[in-house]
């Protein structure tokens, strides 16, 4: 399955890489600081909350958390901040790449082959990872900042693929609104240029979103916290499943 997935990635157009859990393991650095805000401020944390965390857009989050006791006096935007400045300040510390997604991403930009960061996390996590990336992993990124819809909707892997060269651009004002944006990607019928890109996601939204897109998509389960390839009724969401990045070569060795 290796040799077929590093075969697929040899012919890409572009791959598209989530973040927090595919790219870098910062899923228990989201843990501890959503844990901090929320027990700080009258809720209760779960091991069930955390499950239910995990791939959620900010939106999602600040509804779960709520929902799990935290203070309303407390406003979902000094929480986020709090939160995203906690997790910058750990990834400035120590940036937990997942074994050998370095090595993969050099040899992507060394073959001409575009990567896209795409992800709910906000800008400025987003431009620090993109700072400690390998020189000239990425052609863009694409952040929860952004107006863009969050994951499962298949929209920020579309204008990731736009913003490749894979699927042509479309005006700034179709841009901003996410039903003319999908349209517009459905009318000039790019369905196999889609196929020829490759997602890396971890999440039940992430993988939602990827299959709506169209693209390849490949489920990493290594650092997850609920590991949706172990549920059958999933398997249609992913074509390849791997740990890590470590057996993935586009040399021959």
């Amino acid at each position: 399955m290796m040799t077929d997935l590093a075969t697929a990635l040899r012919s890409a157009k572009a791959v598209f890489w989530d973040l927090d859990g595919t790219l870098i393991d910062s899923d228990p650095y989201w843990v501890q600081t959503e844990r901090s805000v929320l027990e700080g401020h009258g809720g209760v944390w779960s091991e069930a909350l955390a499950e239910a965390l995990q791939g959620s857009s900010f939106p999602t989050t600040m509804r779960l958390l709520h929902e799990h006791g935290l203070d309303d006096e407390l406003s979902d935007e000094v929480a986020v901040a709090q939160m995203t400045a906690e997790v910058l300040a750990m990834e400035q510390a120590r940036m937990p790449w997942v074994a050998g997604v370095r090595e993969l991403l050099t040899e992507l930009a060394a073959a001409g082959i575009p990567s896209v960061l795409v992800t709910g996390s906000p800008r400025p996590i987003v431009d620090n990872v993109l700072a400690h990336a390998p020189a000239g992993s990425f052609v863009a990124s694409i952040s929860g900042d952004d107006p863009v819809e969050h994951k499962p909707s298949p929209q920020p892997y579309r204008a990731a693929a736009r913003l490749a060269g894979v699927l042509p651009a479309v005006s700034p004002t179709a841009a901003s609104d996410a039903a003319a944006s999908d349209a517009s990607v459905a009318a000039v019928g790019d369905a196999a240029e889609m196929r020829q890109c490759i997602i890396f996601e971890d999440s039940l939204p992430g993988l939602t979103a990827a299959r709506a897109a169209g693209a390849t998509v490949v489920a990493v389960s290594g650092q997850a916290r609920v590991r949706v390839t172990d549920d059958p009724a999933l398997r249609g969401l992913y074509d390849y499943t791997i740990s890590d990045y470590r057996d993935i070569r586009l040399s021959d060795r």
